[in-house]
């Protein structure tokens, strides 16, 4: 899923600007969308930030990592303002945690540009597709659903109607994985039976129809998601016991590791264990990586040992699915915020913000959360902690963050305000004194600060 929804997303935001790219993201050709924008974005210096972005978003998907984060640094860098600094560093923070499975840090980052004031109708109608997929990765599809809802709405409101379709394609392509994960030959699959709060794809399959009816020849759907959608029906047709559609299926795969598992899901929903080893094997041939979070697959291996009748093996495979669902569910979702939610306490630093630094300016970011209440502390002093100066410190902020980091010290201690004052801590002791606990001083700069950053004043908060 993570693939596919990037490729379109990043096809539509460079499609004006960069054609030949987009068209090959929305074939599903990575290889040649990164050679496309390799011309353009290569080593000699002249490259603009929109050619290393989309650079970075190919590099990404073939699973350059580190190229991919170079190439988004140095995008970054390049932008006008701190405004468009501090969203492209959200977003692309986002993407590179998603695809590392690091859930909690990717909805930290996507949210973070769903409530900025500065992010377009498209910014935040990608940010809130990313939140949809960490809620349905982690099985929380109500929320995944809040966020499919508020995506629909901001596709409806873009220029582009092709946001609108992603949406649309997305809500489609959760029912279905999640109706395969809930089939009735799979309810010992524990991690997604809470998630199953419908099992009725009908009205996005009727949806997503409508979408792809409404693309004409000026924005014709992308062929990427023409694939996905034909995919997704075939699966449902293995789920439901059909044999015959695997080797249609298999040319879906093209590489692509994660629709293997997808396959041999559905192959143990319609009750074809053979068929759902064969393609376990696929994928495992294709990338022979442990992958972090990988619970479908671990299901699946306990699944077929079971029904081959390997009963050591199946308890095996089950206790390490189990663990890892657990792991998984107290590492990831501890800190999950809802999209309209509100930061976390800076007495527990933002994994996201930890992830858009570069390793050393990471502990300058952890000094200033372990000192922020300290009214005395300043930038020469956290400059100092990690041995660099003034000056490193402030650029390394401003590059990555698209803040300085006194405004990152402010909005630390903004949020902590607020965290008191919801909490009923604050309320009693005053909004002053909670404000001069965590180091604000000056009363209209709480006042300014608290309404630019959460939208009210202190006062609304309390009367919460």
């Amino acid at each position: 899923m993570f693939q596919i929804y990037l490729a379109l997303i990043s096809a539509q935001t460079h499609d004006q600007a960069m054609p030949s790219y987009a068209r090959a993201m929305q074939e599903g050709d990575f290889e040649a969308a990164h050679r496309h924008a390799r011309r353009l974005g290569g080593d000699d210096g002249t490259a603009d930030a929109p050619a290393l972005q989309a650079l970075a978003d190919a590099a990404l998907l073939l699973g350059y990592e580190e190229d991919a984060e170079d190439h988004f640094r140095r995008a970054q860098k390049l932008q006008g303002s701190n405004d468009a600094v501090r969203l492209l560093s959200c977003r692309n923070a986002g993407w590179q945690a998603l695809n590392l499975h690091r859930y909690s840090a990717a909805l930290h980052c996507f949210a973070r540009i769903v409530q900025d004031g500065a992010a377009t109708v498209p910014q935040k109608a990608e940010a809130v597709l990313g939140a949809a997929l960490v809620h349905h990765q982690l099985g929380q599809q109500a929320a995944c659903d809040d966020a499919l809802r508020q995506a629909r709405a901001l596709g409806e409101a873009a220029e582009d109607g092709r946001w609108l379709l992603l949406a649309d394609l997305l809500a489609l392509d959760c029912a279905v994985r999640l109706g395969v994960r809930c089939a009735a030959g799979l309810r010992d699959h524990v991690f997604w039976q809470s998630a199953a709060v419908r099992g009725d794809h009908r009205e996005e399959w009727q949806r997503f129809a409508d979408a792809m009816a409404a693309c004409d020849a000026r924005r014709p759907a992308p062929e990427l998601a023409a694939r996905r959608h034909a995919c997704l029906a075939l699966l449902l047709r293995l789920a439901d016991g059909e044999r015959d559609v695997m080797s249609v299926l298999y040319r879906h795969c093209a590489g692509d590791v994660a629709l293997h598992v997808e396959i041999a899901l559905a192959a143990l929903a319609g009750d074809h264990v053979d068929l759902a080893e064969q393609s376990l094997q696929r994928g495992r041939h294709a990338d022979p990586r442990d992958r972090r979070w990988s619970l479908d697959q671990r299901y699946c291996q306990a699944k077929i040992a079971m029904l081959k009748g390997d009963s050591a093996a199946a308890l095996k495979a089950y206790a390490a699915y189990t663990a890892e669902a657990l792991q998984c569910l107290r590492s990831e979702t501890q800190v999950i915020k809802p999209l309209d939610g509100m930061a976390p306490p800076a007495a527990q630093p933002s994994d996201d913000i930890s992830a858009r630094l570069p390793a050393k300016y990471r502990r300058a970011y952890r000094y200033i959360a372990d000192h922020y209440r300290n009214n005395d502390l300043s930038t020469g002093e956290i400059a100092a902690h990690i041995g660099v100066t003034e000056r490193a410190l402030q650029l390394a902020f401003r590059e990555n963050l698209g803040m300085s980091p006194t405004a990152v010290l402010r909005r630390m201690r903004l949020d902590a305000v607020r965290a008191e004052l919801l909490a009923d801590d604050g309320a009693s002791d005053g909004i002053l004194k909670t404000a001069h606990r965590v180091g604000l001083k000056s009363r209209s700069s709480l006042i300014r600060g608290y309404r630019k950053q959460f939208n009210e004043a202190p006062s609304a908060s309390v009367c919460r």
